[in-house]
């Protein structure tokens, strides 16, 4: 670098550089987690900038971020083959044993980047505060433009914007929801029962984080994989993390929920032939539909951001469900922090993911055992399990209720003859008991006894044993 005091090293950490891009060879997801953060400027060796720049390259073509890719790549680069072609990418991979700490060298290498540019910015505007034919009031706006771009650099760019933007946006948004409207088309994500896309103002918006929550043997995955069904039956990816059930398993409930084969004929095996001909039928459904499994069950938040961010580019995440949240890896090793603390960050970062995508996301939650000191067992927004936080961070809360389950035979239901009791048995209760852009309220659905459908409920249409 020119310029530089006599005597000084230009900011730089060679090593650092080395292990980030073994890193990101040697860990598939790495990349996404610090692409956004590190440019090819950040790295100060030439040979080292060329290999970042065909990582991304790859990266944007969906093709496999890897020592092979990248050798192939790069075999042919005059840059790389004067730093040691092939034999030296193929030496970064011995940098570092694994990608744990690769934000951490990221920052590391944002840093010298930043200090390299404040080095050059400040030569730059030195020598022209030298110069008599430059007007000193230039030279002080180059300064104040450059203290901006540094801050630039190390904050990252501001979303800051004049109303006026907003307002534009907002109304384009307003004009393109009257028109679905006028169509008869779901504004948002549908979610297959009319009641709760009405409250929800057209179904799931982008970049909401909706939390369902309820008491274990309430269907919390019944409800998920209706909506995951409905929705990718609508045209949008849907994407789900299961911690609990594995991919067969989820499998089965959605062949069950597209036929009535009974679920204890199923799991025997005591099907007719036009049983199972009726299975193969609802089989052939769901295998077309874009719908993706992952039931790794230990897996992190970070992880979902990643591999999330990697199905979106390949358009196939318009939403993502997770299955459920107090199961999912949320600490580090060495951190101190108790289990509210981690709920919390994992909720947080749900929100996140949720916003930096624009897609909804769903996120399944357990409900504290406060529920069951209740006499009508119903849920409250107090019961949402280790973490005040969730709450606040979904823009939707919502609890899954049957009636039924605790024994209570009857409900209160408003229909075209007033209010009348009905029978609980397959009837299920979704409350609305937070919604940041709506109102809360409650929706009432339909179930088969082994809850593998879900369905609309209209006590005027389709009365329940009413007295």
């Amino acid at each position: 670098m020119t310029g530089c005091i006599e005597g000084l090293v230009t900011p730089q950490a060679k090593d650092v550089e080395c292990a980030v891009l073994g890193a990101l060879m040697l860990e598939q997801n790495a990349l996404t987690k610090v692409i956004t953060i590190l440019t090819p400027d950040c790295f100060y060796i030439p040979a080292n900038r060329v290999i970042y720049e065909n990582m991304i390259a790859l990266h944007r073509d969906n093709k496999p971020v890897d020592l092979l890719s990248v050798a192939e790549r790069v075999m042919n680069n005059e840059t790389v083959n004067s730093n040691g072609g092939i034999s030296y990418v193929s030496s970064l991979t011995n940098m570092v044993a694994g990608a744990a700490n690769i934000e951490y060298m990221t920052m590391i290498l944002l840093q010298k980047h930043v200090a390299r540019s404040v080095i050059d910015k400040c030569n730059k505007i030195s020598r022209q505060a030298y110069d008599d034919s430059v007007d000193i009031g230039d030279v002080v706006e180059e300064l104040s433009n450059t203290s901006r771009e540094i801050s630039e650099m190390l904050c990252g760019r501001s979303n800051i914007r004049h109303v006026s933007k907003s307002v534009s946006k907002a109304m384009r948004e307003a004009e393109n929801r009257q028109n679905m409207s006028r169509k008869g088309i779901t504004v948002g994500v549908d979610t297959g029962i009319h009641d709760l896309n009405v409250i929800t103002g057209g179904g799931w918006k982008p970049g909401q984080l909706i939390v369902i929550a309820a008491r274990p043997a309430m269907g919390k995955t019944a409800v998920l994989l209706h909506l995951a069904k409905q929705a990718a039956l609508n045209g949008t990816p849907s994407c789900i993390y299961s911690l609990e059930m594995s991919d067969v398993s989820l499998a089965n409930r959605l062949i069950l929920s597209e036929c009535d084969v009974d679920v204890d004929r199923f799991k025997t095996g005591r099907m007719s032939d036009e049983e199972f001909a009726s299975l193969n039928r609802a089989a052939g459904v769901i295998e077309k539909l874009p719908i993706y499994v992952d039931d790794n069950p230990v897996v992190s938040m970070e992880y979902i951001r990643s591999h999330s961010k990697i199905m979106a580019d390949k358009g196939q995440c318009g939403m993502i469900l997770v299955d459920y949240l107090q199961l999912a890896d949320v600490g580090k090793p060495g951190t101190n922090r108790n289990r509210e603390q981690e709920i919390a960050q994992a909720s947080r970062m749900a929100k996140i993911i949720s916003k930096e995508l624009g897609i909804p996301f769903i996120l399944l939650s357990q409900l504290s055992r406060g529920v069951e000191a209740r006499a009508d067992k119903k849920p409250q927004l107090s019961d949402l399990r280790e973490s005040g936080a969730i709450e606040q961070d979904a823009d939707t809360v919502i609890f899954i209720y049957r009636p039924a389950y605790y024994d209570i035979e009857t409900i209160n239901v408003k229909s075209d003859r007033g209010v009348i009791p009905v029978s609980t048995k397959g009837i299920g209760l979704l409350c609305v008991e937070k919604q940041r852009d709506g109102a809360t309220g409650t929706v009432k659905f339909k179930h088969n006894p082994s809850m593998t459908r879900i369905t609309d409920y209209d006590v005027n249409i389709d009365p329940v044993n009413p007295f």
